[in-house]
């Protein structure tokens, strides 16, 4: 989420930074299993990206080795795993100020989850 430095230098203030970026972080994985359990969207834009970049790799055969795609693969679950979106974490930023119908942050949030056909 962009957290660079902590708020002090003791090392009880850097483990407390470090904590509370670890409850963000799972707060936002969960509200954003909710949505896609609940709303029935999920991050197409992400998901494709996500599978264009594998492709790219696959296809340039002086970068990929044996088994390299599966290794890659497993490292960008990881990945998609660990990190939320800029997108999504704007959203929500917006979303916690803005004081707007749950039906209309939805709506927004749709419109930028869905690939635009």
């Amino acid at each position: 989420m962009n957290e660079r430095k902590s708020w002090a230098s003791s090392l009880a203030a850097k483990q407390s930074h470090a904590i509370f970026e670890c409850l963000a972080h799972n707060l936002l994985l969960l509200f954003e299993e909710r949505l896609v359990r609940e709303e029935g969207i999920r991050d197409e834009v992400e998901d494709q990206k996500q599978i264009r970049r594998i492709r790219s790799k696959s296809r340039d055969p002086g970068r990929m080795k044996t088994g390299e795609i599966v290794r890659n693969f497993i490292n960008s679950a990881v990945t998609r795993a660990t990190q939320r979106t800029q997108r999504f974490v704007r959203w929500v930023r917006v979303r916690i100020y803005k004081r707007a119908p749950w039906s209309e942050s939805v709506a927004r949030l749709r419109k930028l989850w869905t690939l635009q056909t």
